[in-house]
């Protein structure tokens, strides 16, 4: 099929590019009939021979040999696996290095024996200084044992935890009630400044009523008095 449009086409463009026939007596209507001549002889072996216009088989050159290129990310990937070969290399170098320390490793004697607790108890008092003898009489004492004084740690802990729940809930409620007052405190002095307010302004009303001054400007007020008080405010 792709053959046959290609002969089609072919010979399409040819038809349509031949030289146009000269007028007869022209000086070179030979050269255009030769020319023309040998363009329809173009076209009819474009219109008869297969391989013209075949391009199935047409003649390839060699082909250049193609060259790949690693990718990028191949690279990065291949470096950041050399990088951790070597670290599990060193790890497991060290690590034999510690199991060989730890193979060959010594038990080594305490640099004190250990002595019977029950020996303290026999040392004679009489022979120490007075703050060796106190030191003593302090490590022997039952009361100031650590065992005395865990027990007694412990029981502190045990009542101070018992009560500190009732004692958290003593403050939260001496709070929110300390918060409601304060809140009904604010209000009752919100509403008795109002009230103030309002007694003193109907105060001042019945007082300019009562002066004949209720619907005067407060600066001619102010005038009328310097008018009547004499020069020198006597």
């Amino acid at each position: 099929m792709e053959p046959r449009r290609m002969k089609q086409l072919l010979t399409w463009c040819g038809e349509r590019a031949l030289l146009e026939k000269p007028p007869h007596g022209q000086a070179d209507s030979n050269t255009v009939l030769g020319a023309r001549y040998i363009q329809e002889q173009l076209l009819k072996d474009f219109s008869t021979k297969s391989e013209f216009s075949d391009w199935f088989s047409r003649e390839e050159g060699p082909k250049k040999p193609v060259v790949y290129q690693p990718n990028p990310r191949n690279i990065e990937h291949q470096q950041k696996i050399e990088q951790l070969e070597q670290k599990v290399k060193r790890l497991k170098e060290e690590k034999k290095k510690w199991l060989a320390l730890k193979k060959s490793r010594m038990d080594i004697p305490p640099l004190f024996p250990e002595t019977d607790t029950a020996q303290t108890a026999t040392v004679d008092a009489s022979v120490l200084e007075s703050n060796e003898a106190e030191m003593l009489s302090w490590l022997t004492n039952p009361t100031s044992s650590f065992e005395n004084v865990r027990a007694k740690t412990l029981t502190r802990l045990q009542n101070t935890q018992s009560t500190l729940e009732f004692k958290v809930d003593q403050l939260a409620d001496g709070i929110h009630k300390l918060s409601q007052r304060v809140d009904t405190a604010g209000r009752e002095a919100d509403r008795v400044l109002s009230l103030s307010a309002a007694r003193l302004k109907e105060r001042e009303t019945r007082e300019k009523a009562n002066a004949g001054t209720k619907e005067m400007p407060v600066m001619e007020v102010l005038r009328s008095l310097g008018r009547i008080l004499p020069e020198g405010g006597e």
